[in-house]
């Protein structure tokens, strides 16, 4: 069985309390995935004209 803790002042309290909240905030905050820094990703698929109109070397081929 835990041990209850005892606080001998009411300031005491309060501060160990305000450790606990900004504990659970930082466990939180630990919970979330990593920042995407989008290198290497691609954000989006290019419509299918793009691709169909495209020179060789990557580059969109000039109409005329």
């Amino acid at each position: 069985m835990a041990k209850q803790t005892h606080y001998p002042l009411q300031s005491d309290e309060k501060h160990m309390e305000q450790i606990r909240e900004a504990m659970r905030e930082s466990r939180k905050a630990l919970d979330l995935p990593l920042p995407d820094t989008f290198l290497g990703r691609r954000t989006h698929e290019p419509f299918p004209s793009e691709q169909d109109d495209a020179s060789p070397d990557g580059r969109p081929r000039k109409p005329g």
